[in-house]
């Protein structure tokens, strides 16, 4: 569950935001805290005015979620009872330049708000099965370390092996990152909660799972040429050019783990194949930017039938957040 001491940090944080007073420093020192995350966000990216610390740019869509038949005998929620749901949709690029070309190679990000059955329940999800970091600790350390260098305009090679060094685990996700080149469009890429929830069914037995989320049309990256002749905005045309001729669709499945799966640490890859399908996400529409820029995606807003596993990760992302909307709502 997410840590109190966290919780009442964020508060008092968003409270003082609100009310133009900074905190002093010794409330920023703190790798674990929820302003520490947020200070190394925009430390790394800068800070823009109005805009989200992390997954900056990005676009509204909306959609509708239909239960797969029989989820009881893996999770019993009213959400997934009802024949179809509410979607509303953010599909945005990693980091927090609102800037950021189409054709880098960061993750990209689906933001999924189900609404349905008096419940509501929001995926965050990331084009890559882990995470760069395994604790709040180890995420501040992989942004200072990529904060670029005044004299060359780039991040000091050495600071990112130092970090490496520390933290092993920041090297898996820029190697995925590195072994392909950036999607062809928002609707061919997989998606992943890296974090691991734990799913009741009606007879009250508990499993561990990850969400995946598989795109119908495939997983297509862009080929070279593309890569050099696209513009460097170009994914939201693509797909409001696709959306004009039919609905996007993806598959949602919760994945099981095998034994040896790390329950509690989002930047290890899962070996466990074997998937229980939730439900169907369709993209029908493009939308105004107003009509989801205002939310804050979380992912510990579930439905009845499904909790936080213990993920550092996934319990320090509520606060966080809350630090990062009271910054950008002044």
């Amino acid at each position: 569950m997410t840590n109190t001491k966290q919780i009442s940090q964020a508060f008092l944080a968003v409270s003082m935001a609100f009310l133009g007073i900074e905190l002093p420093a010794s409330a920023q020192v703190d790798p674990s805290s929820p302003v520490a995350q947020v200070d190394a966000l925009n430390g790394t990216f800068g800070s823009h005015e109005g805009k989200r610390a992390s997954h900056a740019k990005g676009f509204c869509a909306t959609g509708e979620f239909t239960p797969a038949a029989r989820l009881d005998k893996f999770v019993k929620s009213p959400l997934f009872a009802q024949k179809n749901v509410p979607a509303t949709i953010r599909f945005s690029i990693g980091g927090g330049n609102p800037g950021a070309p189409d054709k880098s190679r960061s993750v990209r990000g689906l933001g999924v708000r189900l609404t349905g059955g008096g419940e509501t329940y929001d995926l965050v999800l990331i084009s890559e099965p882990v995470f760069f970091a395994a604790t709040p600790a180890s995420f501040v350390s992989f942004l200072q370390a990529r904060v670029a260098d005044p004299a060359t305009k780039k991040p000091d090679p050495a600071k990112i092996a130092a970090h490496n060094a520390m933290y092993p685990e920041g090297k898996n996700q820029p190697a995925l990152l590195a072994s392909h080149p950036a999607p062809y469009s928002y609707v061919t890429t997989p998606y992943y909660s890296a974090n691991a929830f734990i799913f009741q069914a009606a007879n009250k037995s508990k499993q561990h799972a990850r969400i995946v989320v598989e795109p119908a049309d495939g997983t297509r990256h862009l080929t070279e040429d593309e890569e050099k002749s696209l513009p460097d905005l170009f994914l939201e045309n693509e797909l409001k050019a696709r959306l004009e001729t039919k609905a996007a669709e993806f598959t949602i499945y919760a994945q099981l783990p095998v034994a040896g799966d790390p329950l509690t640490d989002s930047s290890q890859a899962w070996n466990g194949k074997e998937r229980i399908a939730l439900g169907t996400l369709r993209v029908k529409n493009m939308a105004a930017q107003d009509s989801c820029n205002g939310i804050v995606f979380m992912p510990v807003t579930l439905p009845a039938g499904i909790t936080p596993s213990d993920d550092p990760i996934l319990n320090a992302r509520a606060p966080a957040y809350a630090v990062s909307l009271g910054r950008r709502s002044k």
